[in-house]
């Protein structure tokens, strides 16, 4: 076991207050990197919340493939796409909400990471949506919603 996997395993057993917890160590620094948005996460200020040097924060997160800068990226990503199936943010709300200065450059990030623009990523999961109630007959969708 290494130093960072055994610091994250005293951090996340102090958090909870016993040993069984059983959550892996990526997932506590991804969601300490979503609690720290619209602020852009900084490595230091992750790794002095879980009682780690950056170093060793740095080594753990190599030893398991990923980088802090990707760890950022795929909770921006995983947020992004949440909003935007929510429907209740605009670009913009969501650009500022995960922390990018200017719309352009959430949009940018968001195509390089669906291959699509968010807008056209909403609409596409909008009509997901409104095509899983059009398999409904007519009298199902009516007591669905309490029409009938």
């Amino acid at each position: 076991m290494t130093i960072a996997a055994a610091g994250f395993q005293r951090y996340s057993a102090e958090r909870q207050g016993n040993s069984s917890w059983h959550r892996q160590p990526l997932q506590i620094v991804r969601q300490h990197i979503c609690r720290q948005l619209p602020q852009l996460p900084k490595l230091n200020e992750t790794a002095r919340a879980l009682n780690m040097s950056c170093r060793s924060l740095q080594r753990y997160l190599q030893s398991n493939d990923t980088s802090f800068r990707q760890l950022v990226n795929e909770c921006r990503h995983q947020l992004a796409q949440q909003y935007l199936q929510q429907n209740t943010y605009n670009i913009q709300q969501i650009a500022t909400q995960l922390g990018f200065e200017e719309q352009s450059s959430f949009q940018k990030a968001f195509k390089s990471w669906q291959g699509c623009p968010p807008g056209v990523y909403r609409q596409r999961s909008n009509m997901k949506i409104s095509r899983r109630y059009s398999d409904f007959s007519q009298a199902s969708r009516q007591v669905m919603y309490g029409t009938n």
